[in-house]
């Protein structure tokens, strides 16, 4: 029976139908025999393997890092004397771009700002290697605004 002739023959009913027999009978009864029945054994099963697993879980992630403390801790690959001159030397490149698109000033002042805050933090925090990554997409995004400014003009 496709759900259009279902449909058809609901409308055609035209009211409610009483079932052929009393179902509420049936229904307390089951209602009586699971209120009667202790509580099913089969949930306790799960208890001891999701232990189990649980436990090797955290002896596993035990492991991993106790072994990545007992590792010898790496140099960073940069250091923040040789990376802020490069940094600066850009920052003036940036800056003697010109910018003609009255629209992108604010955007261009938001961006300097955030250079500023980052090469404050980086001075402040030199071993901080996210700083550079960060410092180089706000570079990134500077650049793109220098384009954007000459492009529109």
């Amino acid at each position: 029976m496709s759900e259009f002739e279902w449909r058809k023959g609901m409308r055609e009913l035209g009211g409610p139908v009483q079932p052929q027999r009393d179902l509420w009978a049936g229904i307390a009864a089951r209602i009586e025999a699971e209120q009667a029945a202790p509580a099913a054994p089969h949930r306790r099963r799960w208890i001891a393997p999701l232990a189990l697993a649980a436990s090797v879980l955290v002896a596993a992630a035990a492991f991993v890092h106790m072994m990545s403390l007992q590792r010898p801790q790496e140099e960073p690959a940069f250091s923040a004397d040789t990376a802020l001159p490069a940094l600066q030397h850009a920052d003036a490149q940036l800056k003697a771009l010109p910018n003609r698109d009255p629209r992108l000033a604010g955007a261009v002042i938001v961006v300097d700002s955030a250079t500023r805050q980052l090469q404050q933090s980086l001075q402040e925090q030199p071993d901080a290697v996210f700083l550079v990554g960060l410092l180089n997409r706000t570079y990134e995004r500077r650049v793109k605004l220098a384009r954007l400014g000459l492009a529109s003009s």
